[in-house]
């Protein structure tokens, strides 16, 4: 923290959520000295007077963080500020009016667009901005999958996942992680490791070839007048056998057939009677196959007209992930899971739900229903799932649908979200089968290295260790000035993943070795706590560095 050691550190938290209080406890429990001030809604919100009750905590309301209001909270001398609403536009409001009455103040904004929060970071001098549901949808997915993949981290349009080292990944490979004497270390991919960081693109499901064709041969086979059309072919060619075994000649035969399965075969009295037996036979055939194939094309029309917008039937599906909710978490589990190639089903009660239509753009099909009804999780296929994630914002729907799918099937993985931390922990030991998961608790340590660590924008947890991923501009003067972007890396402490060339430019992930930084570019990258005091030292111009 970059704090002045002579006076103590001052927090003010805006919101009106369990994410309030949760920061101040573990402000308090860091730093000895600190001050919190809780800035609410109104009195009547259920973390009041867990707030009340602790040191060092002083407690406003207001319906709004007006400027009267922030500046009651000491904004002025304050060293951070998190805006925890869940309004995206009225965050960055407040975020605009801070910063005007202290532009050196450390912002931390809660968004659900990051695309908007990756923009409006360039318009402060030091701001982080966070979305609760990316932060809490890698724990969801990890339950869901059995902890194959340990965490993940939503970058971007990118997915950065740690997953067990050996584990085959068609991504590149990052770095891997393990274990050493002075805590957690990155090290070069192909070393031994404990993790393997991981960097995925988005990746929707698709079934191999092998299914494909084997899916087409099923779907003829299930086709009655397509197994009409066989057997109509089959005595064509047979005849067309036969005429050949008569004495005519290959070609003469063949010829003689397509006519006669045309209905255009002339009279020839001359030809012997088994010819004229063939010929007959030939051409009824031929005249019983032309409704049968009008019959296909006029059906097979129709049907592509009735279905060119349907989805796949989920009842069909196996191995699969269910994700019932598809507000703000919801939508970040199925877009995480679509980057991993993971087959999924959404469902959710309300057709116009926030994440239907990008689920429906990933090509991921979604049942309008409710999660605790048996017809719905059967038309989901859950009997057949190896998960069910419910994400709805109802912890009594979420607790109701947890007990129903586990009646499915006993080693069916289910994962529920509760709004309620201490709930959590009781259902967590009444369900044990099931694994709850509280989105409050568990975006709580990312906004609090967010507020006190410098350039922070996201974390990722690795064996009881946050890493860190920060984002520093290379100074004019300073040591990476000049150099190749090795030399960001330093051993056992940071990993480049990325280099922005100008801010708002598209950052250019895993650029090779011969990329020279220049003053202006941005790094993105992760790192230990000391590897982040490190780095950002070398980023720093020398007048800077000296003075940290």
């Amino acid at each position: 923290m970059e704090s002045a050691g002579t006076t103590a550190p001052s927090f003010v938290l805006c919101g009106d959520n369990p994410l309030v209080h949760q920061l101040a406890v573990l402000l308090l429990d860091r730093f000895r000295d600190a001050t919190v001030t809780a800035v609410l809604p109104g009195p009547d919100h259920d973390w009041v007077a867990p707030l009340r009750v602790l040191d060092r905590v002083r407690v406003l309301f207001a319906v709004r963080p007006d400027e009267a209001t922030l500046r009651a909270a000491g904004i002025a001398d304050a060293y951070a500020l998190a805006l925890l609403d869940n309004g995206d536009v009225e965050n960055f409001h407040a975020a605009l009016r801070a910063h005007e009455m202290n532009p050196r103040i450390r912002l931390v904004i809660r968004m659900f667009n990051t695309g908007l929060g990756f923009r409006i970071r360039t318009l402060f001098a030091d701001c982080v901005v966070l979305s609760i549901s990316e932060m809490a949808a890698p724990s969801f997915i990890a339950a869901a999958l059995g902890e194959r993949a340990l965490t993940y981290l939503r970058l971007g349009e990118r997915t950065l996942y740690v997953t067990e080292s050996g584990t085959e990944s068609a991504h590149p490979v990052i770095c891997g992680v393990r274990e050493g004497p002075a805590g957690v270390e990155l090290v070069a991919p192909g070393e031994s490791a404990d993790r393997t960081l991981v960097l995925a693109t988005r990746e929707p499901y698709s079934p191999g070839r092998r299914h494909r064709w084997l899916g087409t041969f099923r779907y003829l086979m299930r086709n009655s007048l397509i197994r009409v059309l066989l057997v109509l072919l089959a005595l064509i060619v047979l005849g067309c056998c036969l005429l050949a075994a008569t004495g005519t000649d290959w070609g003469a035969a063949a010829y003689e057939t397509l006519l006669d399965a045309a209905g255009a075969a002339g009279s020839e009295p001359e030809k012997k009677p088994l010819f004229k037996v063939l010929q007959l036979s030939i051409i009824f055939t031929g005249l019983a196959m032309t409704p049968v194939v009008t019959a296909l094309v006029v059906g097979g029309v129709l049907r592509a007209q009735l279905t060119a917008s349907a989805r796949p039937d989920p009842a069909r599906y196996e191995n699969h992930v269910v994700v019932a909710g598809l507000g703000n978490v919801g939508m970040r589990v199925v877009e995480q899971l679509s980057d991993l190639g993971v087959r999924v089903v959404g469902l959710d009660h309300d057709e116009n739900a926030r994440g239907i239509t990008l689920a429906r753009s990933l090509g991921v099909p979604v049942l309008i229903g409710q999660a605790t009804w048996e017809d719905t999780l059967h038309a989901a296929g859950v009997a057949r799932a190896r998960a069910l994630v419910l994400a709805t914002s109802s912890d009594a729907v979420n607790l109701e649908a947890a007990m129903l799918g586990q009646s499915y099937r006993e080693d069916l993985r289910v994962v529920l979200r509760l709004s309620d931390d201490d709930l959590a922990e009781r259902v967590q030991r009444s369900l044990r089968k099931a694994v709850v998961r509280s989105v409050f608790q568990l975006a709580a340590p990312g906004f609090v290295a967010a507020l006190v660590e410098s350039r922070v924008i996201a974390t990722l947890s690795v064996n009881q260790t946050t890493l860190l991923v920060a984002e520093l501009p290379v100074q004019p003067g300073s040591t990476l000035a000049g150099e190749s972007v090795t030399a960001a890396d330093l051993p056992g402490r940071t990993r480049l993943l990325a280099v922005q060339r100008a801010i708002g430019a598209e950052p250019a992930w895993q650029p090779g070795p011969d990329t020279v930084l220049a003053p202006g570019n941005r790094l993105v990258a992760i790192a230990t706590r000391a590897g982040l005091d490190e780095l950002s030292a070398r980023c720093a111009a020398p007048s800077a560095a000296h003075t940290e």
